[in-house]
């Protein structure tokens, strides 16, 4: 058993992009790629208020991170399952404002009193390492839920 720290340390050689997993309440699944960011023992995203990612944590306040596999991480893979708070007030937007990495405003011109995107804040309650693909081990982390 590994810790989160260590999870959260191998994921970012992955870089600052990862695949958000829902599903929503007619059971449908759906995958979408966006920029991530660990603030603290959180992964962050800013993500539009009308994306199909919001209406389906509507639902079920759950998502994976999926960060990319690929020749440059020798096929390995960090998968993160998480609970979800979605950030959508002034104040909440404010205080994650600069917490991505990157200038959000490219994005969300009219910065975080804006109300067209919102944080999802995705605390983590298991993940798996997979060396390349598996063939090469798993390391797994479980959270108290």
């Amino acid at each position: 058993m590994t810790t989160l720290e260590h999870i959260r340390n191998d994921s970012l050689r992955y870089g600052p992009f990862a695949y958000v997993a829902t599903v929503g309440a007619d059971g449908d699944p759906h995958l979408a790629p966006v920029a991530v960011a660990w603030h603290g023992d959180d992964l962050l995203t800013f993500v539009r208020s009308d994306s199909r990612k919001v209406k389906n944590l509507a639902h079920r306040a759950r998502a994976t991170v999926h960060f990319a596999v690929g020749p440059h991480t020798n096929w390995d893979s960090c998968i993160v399952w998480c609970d979800v708070t979605l950030v959508d007030t002034i104040d909440g937007r404010t205080a994650l404002w600069d917490k991505m990495g990157y200038d959000l405003a490219a994005f969300e011109p009219g910065g975080p009193e804006c109300d067209d995107h919102v944080f999802l804040v995705m605390r983590p309650t298991r993940a798996t390492i997979l060396r390349n693909y598996g063939i090469g081990g798993r390391e797994s982390w479980r959270g108290a839920r």
